[in-house]
């Protein structure tokens, strides 16, 4: 029983060293990493560019109408014919177009991204969580 509990003791020792490493050490890993999909990027990283960024709203109309992130377009597929002339006026080549639709589980954003991608524009971006992820922030 004493080698046991001389085991458990030791164990116990190194254990309370390592935990303060793991919470306080300034090289310490991350706990956890945030996994952005091909295309995608985070909300701080985004708002960095500043006045480079052309934000676009893939939600529908009626979502759009209520709030959107100011200065952005309204660019949805139920009426892309319509609005994609209005996204080239307003657009200019040196700014970075960021698509959002209404949370991270909406692909909206993405097929909208995609299609400005085939239509030539670049460089195009997914705000990941979408419009849920920017209400949060203000």
């Amino acid at each position: 029983m004493t080698t046991v509990r001389q085991a458990f003791l030791i164990l116990l020792a190194a254990l309370v060293p390592a935990s303060l490493t793991a919470a306080f050490h300034p090289r310490r890993p991350p706990w956890s990493q945030e996994i952005l999909e091909p295309g995608e990027e985070t909300l701080p990283t985004i708002l960095s560019w500043g006045e480079n960024t052309f934000w676009v709203d893939a939600r529908a109309a009626d979502e759009y109408a209520k709030e959107h992130i100011p200065g952005a377009i309204l660019l949805n597929l139920e009426d892309w014919d319509k609005l994609f002339p209005k996204f080239l006026d307003r657009w200019s080549p040196g700014k970075k177009v960021v698509v959002y639709c209404s949370a991270s589980t909406c692909e909206l954003s993405r097929e909208v991204a995609e299609r400005l991608r085939t239509s030539g524009i670049s460089p195009v971006f997914v705000l990941k969580g979408g419009w849920e992820a920017f209400k949060v922030r203000r």
